[in-house]
């Protein structure tokens, strides 16, 4: 059987949440022995072009469909390829084989799979590869740099998109319950449910030594995230405003891109305490970051408002080290919630006490039992539901 993945991210190096989750999917359907192509459109002029991709196409394109296409590049990107002849011909292009079934992550490209069926495989199935409520992850996000009649309105055309992927889908893949009782509400189409996990690691001495570098050898807690605003919103909002919690030669690193959007932000300097216990690094190797994981006292996920499940939630969970998390990042590893070391805390100040009491305590040590219940977020176990569910949809074709 042939699949057609459609993103709009390239998959090969992959940087952040959605990057990963394509690239462990794909991985898993060709380890199940089916044949996939992967092929996209790039949703920013950051991204690497890569075989199978069209380069972003610029704002000035974008504008066409959305006046301001910031925030929007994800709706006015479907837009233009879903319904503009030349974008569409060239995204069709880059398809080698017609396939047997389109997997859309993400509602961005459904437009264009659902034409490209229409015209050219009518008896192929598409999935649906849902990773939040979009509209209402859109809608907040908007909030924090437009007034609310604009955010309203972004969300307004977000969720036009998303209800037509569901309700054009053949099958839908939700990554929690709750995504999965929402989706439920607008279709009766056939749902799997698979969650984000992690690929299982072991720091190498390599990267160890090099974490050391930015560490000193302190005690430190350490943050994991993308420069999406959503994590530096929920950084501000449980970090800012006055920061106690470690002691001089304890630090907070943070790995990512996230790092470089913080400490830009005049915020962090506005509490003297939180600027003097940051260590930025921005993005960092992988073996660098598993060195972090290993050297971490504990793992912070800060999050206020988003969607679906976090895969850094799984990466903290499966590393054994002290987990601090809010209801948002816990969304979908809800089981975990009350097990040796893992604090759930929503407010600032449950947040800071909680990491004070961390960072204050002994190396965290985990039964047999608690380091088995922890692989559970292990990629391997999160996709259990996706051969069944793609029999399902190909009523019972061979491989």
């Amino acid at each position: 059987m042939k699949i057609l993945t459609l993103c709009t991210y390239p998959i090969k190096s992959p940087q952040h949440g959605g990057q990963f989750r394509v690239q462990n999917i794909v991985n898993a359907y060709r380890k199940w022995g089916y044949s996939v192509q992967v092929v996209g459109v790039l949703g920013s002029d950051a991204y690497e072009l890569e075989d199978g991709f069209h380069e972003f196409p610029g704002n000035q394109e974008l504008s066409r469909f959305i006046p301001n296409p910031f925030l929007m590049e994800d709706y006015a990107l479907g837009r233009l390829f879903g319904s503009e002849d030349l974008f569409y011909s060239r995204l069709k292009r880059l398809i080698s084989s017609p396939p047997d079934v389109i997997h859309v992550e993400q509602p961005w490209l459904f437009d264009f799979a659902a034409r490209y069926r229409r015209e050219n495989v009518p008896n192929a199935k598409i999935i649906y590869g849902s990773q939040n409520i979009e509209c209402h992850l859109k809608r907040v996000i908007l909030q924090f740099y437009f007034e609310e009649k604009v955010a309203q309105q972004g969300a307004s055309l977000i969720e036009k998109v998303e209800i037509g992927a569901i309700e054009g889908a053949d099958g839908i893949m939700c990554v929690s319950e709750g995504d999965a009782i929402w989706t439920k509400a607008q279709s009766t189409k056939p749902i799997a449910l698979v969650p984000n996990g992690v690929k299982s690691w072991q720091a190498s001495e390599a990267g160890r030594n090099e974490a050391a570098i930015h560490t000193k050898g302190l005690r430190y807690a350490l943050y994991c995230a993308s420069a999406h605003p959503p994590n530096t919103i929920g950084f501000f909002e449980l970090f800012g405003g006055g920061f106690g919690s470690l002691k001089p030669d304890q630090k907070l690193v943070i790995a990512g891109s996230a790092g470089w959007s913080i400490a830009g932000d005049v915020r962090v300097h506005q509490s003297p305490k939180l600027a003097e216990r940051v260590i930025p690094l921005g993005v960092v190797s992988q073996p660098c970051l598993e060195g972090l994981l290993d050297g971490a006292h504990c793992i912070v996920l800060p999050l206020t408002l988003g969607g679906g499940t976090n895969l850094k939630t799984a990466e903290a969970i499966f590393s054994g080290k002290y987990v601090i998390a809010t209801s948002c990042a816990t969304r979908g590893f809800e089981r975990f919630i009350g097990s040796n070391g893992f604090y759930l805390a929503d407010s600032a100040s449950e947040f800071k006490r909680a990491l004070r009491i961390a960072m204050n305590s002994p190396v965290l040590k985990l039964s047999a039992a608690e380091i088995e219940s922890r692989r559970s977020v292990l990629w391997d176990n999160c996709f259990k539901e996706i051969p069944d569910f793609l029999k399902l949809l190909v009523k019972g074709e061979k491989k």
